[in-house]
């Protein structure tokens, strides 16, 4: 795909989806399975699709929570986790952010398991919470997903209507205001090997999973190394409490070697 095309998509769509090409996707996969088998004997010679599309299964809800925070640290301290991540997709956001960037410090993992309620992400952008304006959330789906075993979007051009009444409605909920412009919203089909990346200024969340399958996948926001941080609040979503610089050229460091001499004069 040409970068002109990759950028139209983007554009009219808030988002777009690639083929991982690399394999990673699939050692990232592989690496949270083996450490699942850890904490389960009994899924020894299972499948990578049968232990995560039937994780509730094996784990029970009320212990999801605790093997979640375990996975995620275990792929956070994976040898070179950041490069592996972001190489998944890295000609991809090279054309939309940029090739020096800024890294969020952690991958997160989503696990939604059939008709837990307590693993719902209501409609939202990630602006609300003091985000920058200028990153994408890279999304990657260990499982193939669809309906409501993925997440749903709007377009940009829904977008400015729904965020004028979020933000100017008191009387309802962000969910009421879902549930009342469903329309406008659709589900994401992806799968297992495709990524998602997209404008998290668009409303986007995920409602009850009524599949029969668990849904498991990972998350992490890119950016412009040089491109403003938390703009609206200060939130603190910036360099080196949320986000790592990644890959910084030569004259960047030369020059923030040179401010910081001269400020401490």
């Amino acid at each position: 795909m040409n970068k002109t095309l990759m950028e139209n998509i983007f554009e009219k769509n808030g988002y777009i989806i690639i083929n991982d090409n690399t394999g990673l996707v699939k050692f990232l996969r592989l690496e949270i399975v083996n450490e699942i088998k850890k904490n389960n004997s009994k899924l020894k010679y299972f499948s990578e699709e049968q232990i995560l599309n039937n994780f509730h299964k094996y784990f029970s809800r009320k212990n999801v929570n605790g093997v979640r925070l375990n996975l995620y640290n275990s792929i956070n301290k994976i040898k070179n986790i950041d490069n592996i991540y972001y190489s998944t997709c890295k000609d991809v956001l090279d054309n939309l952010v940029g090739n020096e960037v800024a890294m969020q410090k952690k991958i997160n993992l989503s696990i939604q398991m059939p008709k837990d309620p307590d693993s719902l992400l209501d409609m939202h952008s990630d602006i609300y919470a003091g985000e920058s304006p200028f990153q994408v959330v890279v999304w990657i789906p260990l499982v193939d997903v669809s309906s409501t075993k993925s997440m749903f979007i709007t377009t940009p051009k829904s977008n400015k209507k729904l965020n004028s009444l979020v933000l100017k409605t008191n009387d309802l909920t962000t969910r009421d205001i879902y549930e009342k412009n469903k329309k406008l919203f659709h589900f994401l089909n992806l799968k297992f090997g495709q990524i998602l990346i997209f404008s998290p200024l668009i409303l986007h969340g995920n409602t009850i999973n009524s599949s029969s399958e668990t849904r498991f996948s990972l998350n992490c926001r890119f950016k412009s190394l040089l491109s403003p941080y938390d703009v609206k609040v200060k939130s603190h979503r910036n360099i080196p409490q949320f986000y790592r610089p990644l890959n910084t050229k030569i004259m960047t460091k030369i020059g923030f070697k040179y401010l910081m001499k001269y400020e401490d004069n």
